[in-house]
């Protein structure tokens, strides 16, 4: 404790973050250090960040949509998903995209009472679990959203609350904080329905949903092609130009060869448990995390597991997983999962 404060700031933050809890217990003065935003911004200029896992889970019970972290233990066992208490309840009808240590939420609210609509924008800082309020979204009829990120900048395309049929982008700038000046209203390509239930990723500088796919640069948007589309692919992650989804087994779509195949390697983990619906796929850093719920205990609830695969392309196009990291019951209730998310802190 004579050491000078600085240094010791500086000795923590290379300290991976599963150790934090166990320092945590040395002393008051240390568990001060470590909830300190100073240590997340040292470890950023030491390039000492780690991918961390967020989840926003909905509570059947009230229907609240809250966020959890998922608290790794430094031998991998026991893991848990805990509940941020400090942080408000997100938006029922919401996306969500995390950049960097941040979280940005983007979402509409409806007074049940008078039927009125309220857009609302904010980020979450998850060094310091803090709120800050954004500017409001320039379109307040956005009734369901989708987002993603392309070059700094957050695509939020949703659908209008009284005319599904009618569809809106705005363009939210991570770097400048603002929206981009302009709004694009697109009316909906012939015999395409913008869903935003299945979510979206990222190919090519292209927005890709089940159906759609939406060009920034071109600003237009058009159909996904067919072999594409062949698959009923939901809640998907892209890692390195493939896109993952679980429907009973791993499929990968790869982008340049333009076709579905199964991801091999995971057949004995994945028969070993019992996976029930609403599960989703992130990027975790080159890997794909797995968050899943399993079967209810006695009809009761659910266990809300998370698997983090490594993946390898092999000479011939196979793709093989490998579980590098799996615990079951990070936490047990009325859950359903609405949404994962690799935040670098």
């Amino acid at each position: 404790m004579s050491l000078p404060e600085d240094i010791i700031l500086n000795i923590l933050a290379r300290v991976p973050r599963c150790h934090y809890p166990t320092i945590s217990l040395v002393s008051k003065h240390f568990r001060s250090l470590i909830a300190s935003p100073d240590i997340y911004a040292i470890r950023s200029l030491l390039g000492c960040t780690e991918h961390c896992l967020y989840v926003v889970l909905r509570d059947r019970d009230n229907n609240a949509r809250r966020l959890y972290t998922l608290c790794r233990k430094a031998d991998g066992k026991n893991s848990r998903l805990v509940l941020i208490p400090c942080l408000p309840a997100v938006p029922k009808r919401g996306s969500f995209v995390a950049v960097g240590s941040k979280i940005y939420v983007f979402g509409v609210n409806i007074d049940k009472n008078d039927n009125n609509m309220t857009s609302t924008a904010y980020s979450i800082d998850c060094r310091s679990h803090t709120v800050q309020p954004l500017p409001s979204m320039p379109h307040a009829f956005m009734y369901q959203t989708i987002a993603d990120v392309i070059d700094d900048k957050i695509y939020v395309i949703g659908n209008h609350h009284n005319d599904k049929k009618w569809s809106v982008v705005v363009v939210f700038n991570t770097k400048t904080q603002m929206w981009e000046p302009g709004m694009t209203n697109l009316d909906e390509p012939e015999g395409v329905f913008v869903d935003t239930y299945y979510g979206c990723v990222v190919m090519d500088n292209k927005i890709h949903a089940r159906e759609f796919v939406y060009d920034p640069n071109e600003n237009k948007w058009g159909r996904n092609d067919g072999m594409l589309n062949s698959k009923q692919w939901e809640h998907a992650c892209i890692i390195d130009d493939v896109i993952y989804y679980y429907d009973g087994e791993f499929l990968a779509y790869d982008s340049k060869t333009r076709c579905w195949k199964a991801v091999e390697g995971l057949e004995d983990f994945l028969g070993g448990i019992r996976i029930k619906y609403f599960s989703k796929t992130v990027r975790y850093g080159e890997r794909l995390f797995f968050v899943f719920p399993t079967q209810e205990r006695n009809g009761m609830g659910v266990e809300i597991c998370c698997a983090e695969i490594s993946l390898e392309r092999r000479q011939g196009g196979q793709i093989f997983g490998k579980v590098e990291w799996f615990d079951l019951d990070l936490i047990y209730g009325e859950f359903e999962i609405v949404k994962p998310l690799d935040v670098m802190i």
